[in-house]
């Protein structure tokens, strides 16, 4: 796998603008204290000048008078992501974009298309600066998290060779752990277990009633570098879903067990289905599409199987045979998360996993919050 990690995004953008915020220290304005100005992002030089996030901008003006204060421009940022994302589909299609200007890649394979790894992530991180001005790090490894650790120590390319990935972890703190919540490497490090190394010799039991049973298996294949992640296709955006389904041979419409299908499909992920859409070709290879009514997505699991059969043996009406289905979902009671959340989207987030649990429970009940049935 392949991390890149394109450092400070957002102000290599405003530099890129204007060439003359190079070397400078640099921070943009935080948009939800209008009352009380004060900073959001600070770059190195500002943070090595003591300036850091949350500062009231008096004080930071104070403290360094070359600093210069940007307004945030979110949606330039995220299209910056979005056109990382595009980048990377020219060379692979599985991945997966993390925090702004982060993101991991699968190589393996390609190496018939553009020769050995190392070489591809090279040219990668080169065409990266070529197409778009940006100065990026790489991490390969096999493993996802030595090849993210190995991105951000900052050489144009880290490589981690197979079987060694647990030496190179072994030194590494865990707060450089992706995902590790500061409670847990809090108690951690009350214990005295403060690095890679210290963790990789504890047996699965007893990290099992440090941590919890379910995350304990992966803590520890992260910890040793034995993390062998599938990723998802470029494609599909965080918090969406594509399921395929081609028949061979061909076959009617009657003849399509479309709602067990389905199911699987739905259960698959038991979140709140946010937006489904069913397309369906026939041998001639007219496209067929039916979007879910808001009212069929709040149905339970097993009623919404039977809405979606009847609605293709409703809108498949030619007797025609049917040669491929995809149903595409996105998942969540939220709207697509943003850099700015509401807080009652925030509130349906943390709402989530619950649901899910419930639902799996009640395949045959709707599970809502009850106050989205009384908006609705």
């Amino acid at each position: 796998m392949l991390a890149m990690w394109v450092p400070e995004l957002p102000f290599q953008l405003a530099c890129g603008r204007d060439g003359g915020l190079r070397d400078r220290p640099l921070a943009f304005l935080n948009p939800e204290t209008p009352r009380s100005p004060s900073l959001w992002f600070v770059n190195r030089r500002g943070r090595a000048e003591g300036l850091g996030p949350g500062l009231a901008l008096d004080q930071a003006l104070r403290a360094a008078p070359g600093l210069r204060v940007l307004d945030p421009s979110p949606q330039v940022w995220w299209e910056a992501q979005g056109c990382l994302g595009d980048f990377l589909q020219h060379w692979t299609p599985q991945g997966q974009l993390g925090r702004l200007g982060e993101a991991l890649v699968e190589l393996q394979g390609t190496q018939a298309l553009f020769g050995p790894l190392a070489d591809t992530a090279e040219r990668m991180r080169r065409e990266l600066g070529e197409q778009f001005g940006w100065a990026s790090h790489g991490g390969l490894s096999l493993s996802a998290t030595a090849a993210q650790i190995a991105a951000h120590s900052e050489h144009s390319l880290e490589q981690v060779v197979e079987g060694a990935e647990a030496t190179f972890l072994a030194p590494q703190l865990l707060r450089r752990l992706p995902d590790l919540a500061p409670r847990l490497r809090e108690r951690l490090h009350r214990l005295g277990l403060r690095s890679f190394g210290d963790l990789q010799p504890v047996p699965l039991p007893v990290l099992a009633e440090l941590t919890n049973p379910k995350a304990a298996p992966d803590l520890r294949a992260k910890v040793r570098g034995e993390d062998r992640p599938k990723l998802p296709l470029l494609t599909e955006r965080p918090g969406h879903a594509r399921h395929g389904w081609r028949l061979q041979p061909p076959r009617l419409p009657e003849e399509v067990a479309l709602a067990a299908r389905c199911l699987d499909w739905l259960w698959s992920d038991p979140r709140h289905p946010r937006r489904l859409v069913l397309r369906w070709w026939d041998v001639d290879g007219e496209p067929h599409t039916w979007r879910a009514p808001p009212e069929d997505l709040a149905a339970p699991p097993l009623a919404l199987a039977r809405r979606l059969q009847q609605a293709f043996l409703t809108g498949a009406t030619r007797r025609l045979l049917v040669r491929e289905v995809e149903l595409r979902l996105a998942w969540g009671l939220g709207r697509e998360r943003g850099l700015f959340q509401d807080p009652i989207q925030a509130r349906l987030d943390r709402l989530e996993p619950t649901l899910a649990r419930l639902r799996r429970r009640f395949p045959d009940q709707a599970i809502l919050p009850g106050w989205v049935g009384q908006g609705a």
